[in-house]
């Protein structure tokens, strides 16, 4: 216990580390060294900047790119869930190390008010306070920070990942800023096996530090889906920040920006391009990143594959009208089938249904360069609408206190309360074993002070 104190107070002493995605299947979880597991490593948060490509991509400026999880580790993306993730400094003020005797609600394992916010004068970043805390952040308060992104490779291979087969598949806004972030995954993600994935974790900051972009590996998978749908080919996103129909439709590459070669974005005047609505990226979920073709399947009479005909369709039927037809009425996806027919529904059909595309064989009676389905076969696409995006934030638990205790003399502030003594009683009483949650308090008033929740 006074080993995790005095180590908690000498990173305290550091600020000079910036922040990670903290979760299974990351890479360098230990550090580059995959003989040894650090605790404390810190090595994935620092930021790339003015790098090549080759030393940019994947972290490979510091050997990240070629050590990766330990054995069997995959880090799960439930399609139509939300991961939940930790953001920190270093690895020491997660559940990953010590076992989250080092956290708190924040990404330094210190205690900050809730309405944290940088001075009013200057820049008004977070540093500029007093106590000089916050730097990493890279923002003047909440509402500033610019927004952190998840992006996905259905490679196993990581020779073959690269930015076009890279997709942005969630945003969260506003972040980073506490520990623990949400991140909605898109209901129709296809599975992907444990491992089998390469995925990314993204970040840009805006100001208050020097202009900087990250960019750090994992191997996941995603669990629970029945989908068939294919990512498209991702583009690079455009600053739209001042024109929404300039804005990048579809899926979208990771953002490469200030380094000495790969950028992928150019801004007016060179502002910071965020993972938000200012580079076209929406909270939450990115439903919009796969191609519009979904597949050739087994269709009924009943159930129909996609319940709802349209029968006002006229000139002879072709897949653009009755993509758009189904867009207007409000549906997600649209069906052309025995050349002539066509139908709409919100769900995406089974795998099971699925057959090869030759089975869709049939001329469109509108464009016979075309096919539209055949006897019993729906060839289906996406209709270019999506469920809204939405986007709710990770709430720490809502501890109650129980009891303020001070610490014993030996014990120093930031560590978790093994040894501590009530009130000011002479006699240190051990909670080794105890249900207790303790915590020792490392900001305000209370600083130095252990307390205890039940």
């Amino acid at each position: 216990m006074m080993r995790h104190a005095k180590l908690f107070a000498a990173l305290a002493t550091g600020a000079t580390a910036h922040h990670a995605l903290f979760a299974p299947g990351m890479h360098c979880r230990g550090g580059n060294n995959p003989a040894v597991d650090d605790q404390n490593t810190n090595l994935v948060v620092n930021p790339l900047y003015n790098l090549t490509k080759e030393q940019w991509w994947m972290q490979a400026d510091r050997g990240c790119n070629v050590v990766g999880p330990p054995s069997g580790q995959s880090l799960a993306l439930p399609a139509g869930g939300v991961f939940t993730g930790e953001i920190a400094e270093n690895r020491a003020f997660t559940t990953l190390s010590y076992n989250g005797d080092l956290t708190t609600d924040w990404t330094d394992g210190r205690d900050h008010p809730v309405n944290w916010t940088g001075p009013s004068t200057g820049e008004g970043c977070l540093v500029n306070n007093p106590d000089g805390f916050g730097g990493p952040l890279h923002t003047q308060n909440e509402t500033r920070a610019t927004g952190t992104a998840l992006a996905i490779s259905y490679n196993s291979n990581l020779a073959n990942v690269n930015m076009e087969n890279l997709v942005v598949i969630s945003v969260a806004p506003n972040t980073p800023w506490r520990r623990l972030v949400n991140y909605p995954i898109p209901a129709d993600l296809p599975p992907c096996a444990p491992g089998q994935c390469y995925c990314a974790w993204l970040w840009v900051p805006d100001g208050c530090g020097e202009p900087n972009m990250y960019m750090q590996n994992f191997r996941c998978h995603v669990p629970w889906s029945t989908s068939v749908r294919r990512l498209g080919v991702a583009q690079p996103p455009v600053y739209c920040a001042n024109n929404p129909s300039a804005c990048v439709k579809g899926p979208k590459q990771m953002i490469a920006w200030h380094q000495r070669t790969g950028d992928n974005v150019v801004t007016p005047g060179d502002v910071t391009p965020p993972y938000n609505s200012k580079m076209g990226f929406f909270p939450g979920a990115q439903n919009d990143i796969f191609e519009p073709r979904v597949g050739c399947f087994v269709d009924s009479d009943s159930p129909r594959v996609l319940p709802h005909q349209i029968s006002s369709i006229t000139g002879g039927m072709t897949t653009e009208k009755c993509i758009s037809a189904c867009e207007t009425a409000g549906y997600f996806y649209a069906g052309v089938e025995y050349s002539t027919e066509c139908f709409c529904g919100n769900s995406q059909p089974g795998p099971g249904l699925l057959v090869a595309d030759g089975q869709c064989d049939m001329p469109c009676a509108g464009d016979g360069g075309e096919t539209c389905g055949a006897g019993w076969r729906i060839e289906v696409y996406g209709t270019g609408k999506y469920p809204a995006s939405s986007y709710t934030p990770a709430v720490p638990p809502v501890l109650t206190t129980s009891t303020w205790l001070y610490l014993c003399p030996e014990v120093q502030w930031g560590g978790s309360c093994e040894n501590i003594r009530v009130g000011h009683a002479e006699k240190c009483v051990s909670l080794a074993g105890s249900d207790l949650y303790k915590r020792v308090r490392s900001a305000g008033p209370d600083m130095g002070r252990c307390v205890l929740f039940r």
